[in-house]
């Protein structure tokens, strides 16, 4: 069968490298990934899934995606004005009793379009509505025969609970996954093209936002609006994932959350990586930002890092190992005479469903992820992220995402890698709600 949904080449190529006949996938962003279904039930991150797609590596068979019947309808609301949504086959089942509730007619409602479109996918749902979403997978597995063939499962249980009554040769596929998504299709590239305009808008608002007295929870609650007002999720309520805190005027770095309990004042280091979601891709910009003017030894240290991150984007080419990359940046460090040039952090990572996508076997996000780091190939969207944890004159990050190329990289993000200092940010025009 042909799909319209291109992924579903790159994953059977994959899946016919490891021998697998088959594999059912449950999480959230690998459902997303075969079919581009997706709802707000899986932002609930709840640990029973609530969909499944199966794909075949025989392309006769059909690419199944598993939902509650319910949720027709969300997947008629999807594909309203694109194809968003992409299956051969339909198989359903009772989502506690929201499904057996909607089967009753109300009366009082005239049949709307959103109705007709969710009643004209009746003809792509094969079998009976089943109990749960084990049964339905089961029988969507028994249906195409595959009893003793080898399975690849995103989720141990979802095998184990069909073993009885489908016998099979089960196969963990998180790993095999990760190395399918890791590559991108000319659509996911480009939307994340789109995703990247975003991305800039985002850091201009943010940068916008500071200023000498500026409350931090207020910059925060800033961002988030403006994120949710252009269609992102913010990463969570704060919106920034990086920064740190000001103790007797020494800042603090502090991963993965900003914290402030005073007002942001003249020579403040602020760190800014705004993250979210949008249209399924992940934004994950970073730049720096001082409060006023930056004295003429910070600007130096930021154009020192620039310059040593720039030398590593030239290094983002098919073929070559991220785990290269921190040394370039350190030698430039050292070369340029900065105070302890081992505090560079430097990570190279994939990025797309996921903000964090190391195409190397669990446990990736520990010190093999960078230490051995992966081999980059064509069509990867690679992030790469510089964080300077210097003391003396204080941290200095950045981060972009590119887009692996036979030749030079392609910037996803357009904002300069340049410091942002506050009258500079001010002076620009506040960018436009769509």
């Amino acid at each position: 069968m042909s799909d319209a949904n291109p992924r579903i080449a790159r994953l059977r190529a994959v899946m016919q490298a490891e021998g697998l006949d088959a594999v059912v996938l449950s999480h959230p962003h690998d459902v997303r990934y075969a079919t581009g279904y997706h709802t707000i039930l899986e932002r609930w991150t709840q640990q029973e899934p609530f969909a499944a797609a199966i794909v075949f590596a025989d392309e006769e068979k059909p690419s199944v995606l598993v939902l509650p019947e319910a949720n027709l309808g969300i997947v008629a609301v999807l594909n309203r004005d694109a194809q968003v949504c992409s299956f051969d086959e339909l198989r359903t089942f009772d989502m506690l009793n929201f499904c057996e509730v909607s089967r009753y007619q109300d009366p009082d409602r005239s049949v709307d379009k959103l109705a007709e479109d969710a009643m004209a996918l009746a003809s792509h749902i094969a079998g009976d509505c089943q109990p749960d979403i084990v049964c339905a997978v089961r029988e969507a597995l028994r249906d195409q025969h595959m009893a003793g063939a080898v399975i690849g499962f995103d989720e141990h249980r979802m095998s184990a609970a069909i073993q009885n009554r489908l016998p099979h040769d089960h196969r963990d596929c998180l790993d095999l996954m990760m190395r399918a998504r890791v590559v991108k299709t000319a659509g996911e590239l480009e939307t994340y093209r789109r995703v990247g305009v975003m991305a800039d808008r985002v850091i201009a608002h943010a940068g916008s936002l500071l200023s000498p007295g500026a409350d931090w929870n207020d910059v925060q609650a800033g961002i988030c609006d403006f994120m949710v007002r252009n269609g992102v999720i913010p990463v969570d309520e704060g919106a920034m994932l990086f920064g740190g805190s000001y103790e007797d005027g020494e800042f603090i770095p502090d991963l993965f959350r900003t914290s402030g309990s005073r007002p942001l004042r003249d020579g403040d280091i602020v760190i800014l990586e705004t993250q979210g979601v949008l249209d399924g891709f992940w934004i994950d910009i970073n730049r720096t930002a001082v409060i006023g003017p930056a004295s003429d030894d910070y600007r130096r240290l930021h154009d020192i890092l620039r310059d040593a991150f720039l030398m590593m984007v030239d290094r983002l080419r098919p073929g070559v190992s991220t785990a290269s990359l921190p040394q370039i940046g350190y030698e430039h460090l050292k070369a340029n005479g900065v105070a302890a040039p081992e505090k560079l952090l430097v990570v190279a990572h994939g990025i797309g469903l996921m903000p964090l996508e190391i195409p190397r076997p669990f446990p990736a996000a520990g010190l093999g992820g960078v230490k051995e780091g992966f081999v980059m190939e064509e069509d990867m969207l690679v992030s790469l992220d510089s964080l300077f944890f210097g003391a003396r004159l204080g941290p200095c990050h950045m981060e972009n995402v590119y887009a692996i190329t036979p030749g030079a990289p392609e910037p996803m993000y357009a904002t300069p890698l340049e410091l942002i200092e506050t009258a500079d940010a001010q002076s620009a025009p506040e960018p436009v709600l769509t």
